[in-house]
């Protein structure tokens, strides 16, 4: 295991960095637990990090950082210790420091395929499990929803097994040498997003699906008939009343020449088997997917942000034209990943998720409260760079997920890196979805909880439970950090 001393690191945006005075490359579960006992010891901090793609400060350690990247290999599972009931499911043991794109690509050769992703691969599991990753879905779950179990080192070098209650694994028959099995509902749902406050994830197993195809369809509409069909839900459904598996919406928040808002919706159809892709369909929008790997058109957009503010609304206004694309079919994993535009380090943004429980449309109120911000941070010549985004997805078990026990809608409000005051922008954003009962995602930049602990209380009724497993699990604040103090988590 390789220790450095004083190495500098920070997230993707470059947003979060710091001199870290020691930063860890653990190879196998041994080396964790050896490194949590060190920082025990000489009462040091210890966090891990996965590859720094959250907006958020979240990741960011302050002594101890260990980077799993070398901890992204494929485990056994031993079939007779899982419990009888889950011998149907597709079981794949991984270690936590894997990325995403790496998963998807070992999984393909075996068949098999996640059920819902983010836009983009880089992520490493652990990190997109821990702050709560989702994709877009309203019957499917975000990336917690796949863990049934995993290993987690805690506090004293202990390394747990921790599941549900009525767990994967077979008590009788758990023989994992030196790992304590933990079968407790209330650990495990506070464990799912835990935010790195609960210790070192070594390894999880993720239930995953069968491999399936989606046909992937982008259609240009207009804001005011895109409302309606959002409010009545049928935007959701097909004509014959079946569901649409994913739906997607970006949205130009200026005005176009009709005096609407210019939207490009996303649909994703599940299909049976490849059978029915034609050569029509087997890549993206070749414009755009050719444009979206070359830095010039994130160059132009910050140049333009920064020097011609003024042609930004057209600029998006073509953006969203160029999106257009009749049908694309492709493994669920290639549909899911959303290209070359979301790996890089050029954006950053707020998400919110609204509750649709009982018909609740606020996300829709807020949505509209922001294209009202928009045109008057324009008229002081601010501007968006980027299309404001709609997903959703399916109500989660998770303590701390957004999503807790029901379905939301995510408003998203990405800006290109160099946006003159972008922060401001996002604050006021933030300030507005707050306002319309929005809950910040873990992930994105949430500046707007700082000295607000009493956001935090009212929007996640298990939280009391959630801090319990904290203090059980992180009594001395060993893997806390600037985030988790300044939203005072473990004490609210």
């Amino acid at each position: 295991m390789k220790v450095k001393q004083n190495k500098r690191w920070g997230n993707t945006i470059k947003k979060y960095d710091g001199i870290m005075p020691y930063y860890c490359l653990p190879q196998k579960l041994q080396d964790l637990i050896d490194l949590v006992k060190r920082a025990e010891r000489e009462k040091k901090r210890i966090r891990a990090v996965g590859s720094g793609y959250s907006h958020s400060d979240v990741a960011l350690p302050q002594h101890y950082l260990v980077d799993l990247k070398k901890m992204n290999g494929l485990l056994p599972i031993d079939r007779k210790t899982i419990n009888p009931v889950f011998d149907n499911l597709n079981l794949v043991h991984v270690e936590a420091g894997m990325t995403i794109r790496r998963f998807n690509r070992k999984m393909d050769h075996q068949g098999l395929c996640v059920k819902n992703m983010g836009g983009l691969d880089n992520q490493t599991l652990g990190g997109a499990v821990s702050i709560g990753t989702h994709g877009t879905g309203l019957n499917l779950p975000s990336f917690p929803g796949m863990v049934r179990s995993m290993i987690l080192v805690t506090h004293g070098g202990r390394c747990m097994r921790i599941e549900p209650t009525n767990g994967l694994t077979n008590k009788l028959e758990h023989t994992e040498q030196g790992v304590e099995l933990v079968q407790d509902d209330k650990v495990f749902y506070s464990a799912l997003v835990h935010l790195g406050c609960f210790g070192i994830i070594y390894s999880f197993v993720l239930e995953l699906e069968d491999m399936y195809y989606l046909e992937e369809t982008k259609t240009l509409e207009q804001w005011k008939s895109v409302k309606l069909k959002l409010e009545d839900r049928s935007i959701f459904r097909e004509v014959d009343g079946t569901s649409i598996r994913g739906l997607m919406v970006q949205v130009n928040p200026y005005t176009n020449s009709d005096g609407d808002h210019s939207c490009i919706v996303v649909r994703h159809r599940l299909l049976g088997s490849k059978s029915s892709r034609t050569w029509k369909g087997v890549s993206k929008n070749c414009i755009d997917t050719i444009a979206s790997y070359l830095p010039f058109s994130y160059l132009y957009l910050r140049w333009l942000a920064q020097n011609r503010s003024h042609k930004i609304p057209k600029i998006l206004e073509q953006k969203l034209r160029s999106l257009r694309d009749n049908r694309y079919v492709n493994k669920g994993h290639r549909v899911l990943y959303r290209g070359a535009d979301y790996r890089q380090n050029k954006v950053y943004d707020s998400e919110f998720a609204f509750d649709l429980t009982g018909g609740k449309n606020n996300f829709i109120a807020a949505l509209e409260s922001l294209f009202m911000k928009a045109a008057e941070n324009k008229a002081k010549g601010l501007y968006q760079t980027a299309p404001m985004g709609l997903r959703f997805v399916d109500k989660s078990p998770a303590y701390l997920s957004p999503e807790y026990n029901k379905k939301v809608a995510y408003v998203d409000t990405p800006f290109i890196k160099g946006t003159p005051q972008l922060d401001q922008q996002l604050l006021a954003y933030q300030e507005i979805m707050l306002k319309f009962s929005g809950i910040p995602h873990w992930g994105k930049i949430n500046t707007i909880l700082n000295e607000k602990p009493e956001v935090i209380k009212a929007n996640y009724p298990n939280l009391r439970e959630w801090q319990e497993v904290f203090n059980y699990l992180n009594p001395d604040n060993l893997f806390s950090n600037k985030f988790s103090d300044r939203l005072k988590l473990g004490s609210i």
